[in-house]
């Protein structure tokens, strides 16, 4: 099975894209709200299990991005969804190759956030792991440690992995439930995507961390708004690279 060709969109799709989410969310706010709490409070009660239910949301989350790219496209096709659909995935044979991804991409993150552990002797490199654990904690100043190629080459390592594992899962969870991929397939394309669109995706960051700045100023009731269009935004963007029926969708 030859692998969906996607469009080479110009930078400023980013932001479309997240445009195009806010209509959607606009037009079922409810569902939405309902399912990133479920997202969020799942990952907050697997949290009291110990190690081993973070190890278990991260693997299961994709399951539920899954779900919610099959509602997305439920209700872009006029067909209801509820609540329940977050975890319509769990109930198709996507959920084992979805799983699959979680996997793979939990096992991306813990290299690349271990690979400073490893070098915790750095002044440098300590000093931000101590930050990282006390988030209270006023972040290191760089300018008071010596310098280091260590700490550079570390530090610019996590970074590419972290960055590399992203791109592998962007697109991975959509491409399985609405495109019938395989995990490796998936994520190579999904790869391929994001390498073909990174200044979309570059600006489609920027514009997600400012807002999710701002979304948390009044009380916190921003994010309401702001975490279910961060989702959305997965939809928005598989859509506008993806998808076939519509390929000048975002154009207009």
């Amino acid at each position: 099975m030859n692998p969906p060709i996607f469009h080479n969109r110009p930078a400023s799709h980013g932001f479309i894209w997240i445009k195009q989410a806010f209509v959607l969310y606009w037009k079922h706010p409810f569902i939405w709200i309902s399912f990133s709490l479920v997202l969020v409070l799942g990952g907050a009660a697997t949290s009291l299990l110990g190690w081993v239910g973070p190890v278990i949301f991260q693997l299961i989350t994709p399951v539920m991005l899954g779900g919610w790219m099959l509602a997305c496209n439920q209700l872009e096709h006029g067909r209801p969804a509820d609540i329940r659909d977050i975890f319509s995935a769990f109930n198709t044979h996507y959920s084992g190759r979805l799983v699959t991804v979680g996997g793979v991409y939990m096992t991306g993150m813990l290299i690349a956030f271990g690979l400073p552990e490893l070098f915790g002797n750095d002044p440098l490199i300590h000093a931000l792991i101590q930050a990282a654990h006390n988030t209270a904690a006023q972040p290191p100043n760089a300018a008071q440690f010596p310098f280091s190629v260590t700490a550079l080459l570390v530090l610019f390592a996590t970074l590419g992995i972290f960055t590399l594992m992203l791109m592998l899962y962007w697109f991975a969870p959509a491409l399985i439930v609405l495109n019938d991929m395989l995990p490796v397939a998936a994520m190579r394309q999904s790869f391929h995507a994001c390498r073909a669109n990174f200044p979309a995706f570059l600006l489609y960051g920027i514009l997600m961390i400012i807002m999710m700045a701002l979304g948390s100023i009044p009380g916190l009731l921003g994010l309401l708004i702001v975490i279910p269009v961060g989702f959305l935004g997965y939809f928005t963007a598989w859509r506008d690279l993806f998808d076939s029926n519509q390929p000048d969708h975002f154009i207009h």
